[in-house]
């Protein structure tokens, strides 16, 4: 309207060309707050409606909780047993795991097997209680660990997940998770056992070196190995492993299977593994499918019995 206007006025002389011009320039300013109030009513009804979504999030009740009374402090050098564990997760008709029993010896190794979806996964986060199950129960000796402290309880599990956990700080910062007490050459004493030290410095600021959200600055294999690092540095007497050679080459993976047996050494250990060279020296391997137990033995009686695990280490010789 206003160029119009100014453009109407200059056609008959009724304003100079360097006032028309002038007023151009100006006029855009005194209409940016009316704009810019649009704009910012949107985005405070954007931010209005994320909060409400987030709140949502917030009031949901944790899947977990204590007891009223929890007991403080497992003995771990007790058995844990699976009996009869049944879970569903919400909108899933079948099963996620169906009727699984079974046994975590302290000091021995146990390792699961199994195609993807199986349940292996869902069982690791059944014991670090992130889930409680629907049937059945998984106890401590005599208790069930849902009895226990939860933070205590956690406290016993190193866990080094699939894909690590690892923050927007420094090496240090984040091997310190583990062990915020933790001094320097204990740092370097567990990042040497998990094969990165050298590898750390070699980085232009070494163990201060802001590895980025979720290690981006890190490669699959790398960040597998710090968290390796963080588990040697927990020292607990349960050791969860999901898949920790997965994005390693293998004259990595070699070394690495090699410091892991001293990580595992006097530990119940729980190992989910596809690769043979990490399930090879296990003392029980649990062949999962479809949310069941199908086999189970040591790695030479499950050669001999020729069937599910044979069939899934043949399947998985043709696919590298």
């Amino acid at each position: 309207v206003i160029a119009v206007e100014i453009g109407l006025r200059l056609l008959y002389d009724k304003i100079a060309f360097e006032q028309a011009f002038f007023i151009l320039i100006l006029a855009p300013e005194f209409y940016a707050p009316i704009r810019q109030l649009g704009a910012r009513y949107h985005a405070g009804m954007e931010g209005i409606a994320a909060a409400e979504r987030i709140f949502e999030i917030c009031d949901v009740a944790a899947p977990v909780a204590n007891d009223e009374k929890p007991r403080k402090a497992p003995n771990m050098q007790q058995i844990i047993c699976f009996k009869d564990v049944t879970l569903v997760y919400a909108r899933q008709n079948a099963p996620a795991l169906k009727s699984i029993s079974m046994e975590l010896s302290p000091g021995k190794v146990t390792a699961l097997v199994g195609p993807s979806g199986s349940g292996k996964t869902t069982l690791s986060h059944l014991l670090l209680r992130f889930l409680d199950p629907d049937g059945g129960a998984i106890s401590l000796g005599k208790s069930t660990i849902s009895e226990f402290d939860l933070q205590r309880w956690r406290d016993q599990i190193a866990w080094v997940p699939q894909i690590p956990y690892l923050f927007n700080q420094s090496i240090t910062e984040n091997l310190r998770i583990a062990n915020p007490l933790a001094k320097d050459d204990t740092l370097e004493k567990v990042a040497r056992q998990a094969n990165i030290h050298d590898f750390i410095m070699k980085l232009p600021d070494g163990y201060h070196t802001i590895i980025g959200e979720r290690g981006t600055r890190l490669s699959g294999g790398q960040a597998q190995r710090l968290a390796l690092a963080r588990a040697f540095l927990k020292d607990a007497p349960i050791l969860i492993l999901d898949e920790p050679t997965a994005n390693m080459d293998p004259q990595l993976e070699t070394q690495l299977i090699a410091s892991m047996q001293d990580l595992m050494r006097d530990r119940t250990v729980f190992i989910i593994a596809h690769r043979l060279n990490t399930v090879r020296s296990a003392d029980k391997i649990v062949f999962l499918q479809g949310g069941e137990i199908v086999e189970s033995g040591s790695f030479e009686s499950l050669l001999q019995k020729d069937g599910f695990f044979v069939d899934f280490i043949k399947t998985a010789e043709m696919n590298t």
